[in-house]
């Protein structure tokens, strides 16, 4: 398995190369906040420091392959992406608006516009299916891509312990940096 892995990681590097696209992957990423969690889930909240107007970004890591029960990462290169806005302010209303969706009844779902691509957010809009799930104390949200008819999921779970530090981060980082 390992070896597939590395064969795979190898084929894509090369691909990309051939293609003259690795510019494109080293855009500066600057970090505003950034939470873990116990199963090294990660997410944060970044601008790319080469864009014009300055947009910021949620970037909720890689996405995992199986059905809504149980998950495999299998794809350690595509990260799922949302944009929040333009500025700081724009920022906290669309995280807060996402929080939001913790206190919908379980399997309720929404809709948001997100990005799937390789280290940094194109303008390749897809939606992104967001759906509330709980289970015993804990609240979580399901950030799931459109599937085909298989019934395979592409999905990541953040809890909601985890985005709300997350909010708290870019908030302190709003009162640290007023200007921006």
């Amino acid at each position: 398995m390992k070896r597939f892995l590395v064969i795979t990681a190898l084929a894509l590097v090369t691909t990309v190369s051939a293609f003259a696209q690795v510019s494109s992957l080293l855009r500066p990423r600057i970090e505003i906040a950034e939470s873990s969690s116990e199963d090294n889930s990660r997410i944060e909240v970044f601008y790319m420091n080469d864009e014009t107007p300055r947009m910021y970004y949620l970037s909720l890591g890689n996405l995992g392959v199986g059905t809504d029960i149980l998950q495999v990462s299998a794809d350690p290169v595509y990260e799922l992406f949302i944009p929040l806005g333009n500025t700081l302010d724009e920022v906290i209303a669309k995280m807060e608006e996402i929080k939001s969706f913790y206190k919908l009844p379980r399997l309720e779902t929404r809709e948001i516009s997100g990005c799937f691509a390789i280290a940094c957010p194109n303008d390749n809009l897809l939606t992104v299916t967001i759906t509330s799930r709980k289970l015993l104390a804990s609240k979580i949200l399901e950030f799931s891509l459109p599937t085909d008819a298989s019934g395979i999921v592409r999905a990541t779970h953040i809890y909601k312990s985890n985005f709300g530090s997350l909010l708290t981060g870019v908030k302190i980082y709003k009162k640290i940096h007023p200007k921006q």
